[in-house]
């Protein structure tokens, strides 16, 4: 795909990725990664992730993450290519942004692949409940959301019960 400011190669996979569903949701975005790549510094670090929150200088598109309020109806969801429930909140509306957030995983020698980008700030990573999930992160899922409507879910895992937390919690 494009080389970063340090030379190293960067590639993306658009079907079968977390980067994928997001390209598939936010026209442009690879636009913005081809522009946003260049100027990324690696540290070329072998076996490790690089998470990168850039600002673009200019208004880039709309995040659809928010605090959650008390009232806020919250669901939660699977997106496509991922394991682990979100969280989506309903009757909210995104805010515009000029930050874009880009994961980079060491894929071989002086390469990576971008793991997932999206038009937001950088989050701590979705819980998986099962007692390897950073007390920060949990946190922080307990009082965001994504705004539903505006990715991709799969209707099919939708329920009201908070996975993280177990059945009793509403």
């Amino acid at each position: 795909m494009e080389e970063s400011a340090g030379g190293h190669k960067v590639f993306v996979e658009t079907e079968d990725s977390h980067a994928a569903t997001h390209l598939q949701d936010t026209p442009g975005l690879i636009n913005l990664l081809k522009e946003a790549v260049p100027k990324i510094a690696l540290a070329g670090t072998r076996g490790k992730q690089e998470r990168f929150q850039i600002d673009m200088g200019r208004v880039i598109g709309t995040q659809d993450l928010v605090e959650t309020q008390e009232g806020d109806e919250v669901i939660y969801a699977k997106r496509p290519n991922r394991d682990r429930y979100s969280p989506f909140v309903k009757n909210r509306e995104p805010q515009p942004t000029s930050s874009l957030v880009i994961r980079l995983d060491k894929a071989g020698e002086n390469e990576y692949d971008i793991y997932t980008a999206y038009i937001g700030i950088l989050t701590p990573s979705m819980p998986y409940g099962d007692g390897r999930d950073s007390p920060e992160g949990l946190d922080f899922w307990k009082r965001h959301a994504l705004i539903l409507g505006h990715q991709t879910i799969l209707p099919e895992t939708v329920t009201k019960n908070c996975p993280w937390e177990g059945p009793s919690s509403s």
